[in-house]
């Protein structure tokens, strides 16, 4: 038998899992999907504050803690991705990005790189 593999969507809302109230209010198949995941992966739940940012063959990761308690924004400009803890690290940089925003709380932001899409 063949083991699944979790894609990297599916462990960031294992790491930081929505609330059982936001579950609640979520459409399907969403709502399906974080149930089983909150209900078979309970252990791996990491509360308290966190910013991750994971690099892997094919692009980045980026997720902050369920409750925003750490602080996390994002930026694009043509094909290149910014990630900072402040909105000023990334303009220091970048002074003029295309696109900034600050993920919600336990939202993955993903990168993709060489011609794959971006979520």
């Amino acid at each position: 038998m063949r083991k699944k593999k979790l894609t990297l969507r599916e462990t960031a809302h294992v790491i930081a899992a929505s609330f059982w109230s936001t579950i609640e209010q979520k459409g399907e198949p969403d709502r399906t999907q974080e149930t089983l995941l909150r209900k078979m992966f309970p252990s791996l739940l990491v509360t308290g504050p966190f910013s991750i940012i994971l690099g892997y063959t094919g692009g980045l990761m980026a997720l902050n803690d369920r409750l925003k308690l750490r602080s996390m924004v994002c930026a694009e400009k043509g094909d290149l991705a910014y990630i900072a803890s402040e909105e000023s690290a990334i303009r220091a940089i970048e002074p003029n990005p295309e696109k900034i925003y600050a993920p919600a709380g336990g939202e993955p932001v993903l990168f993709e790189l060489y011609g794959g899409e971006r979520e």
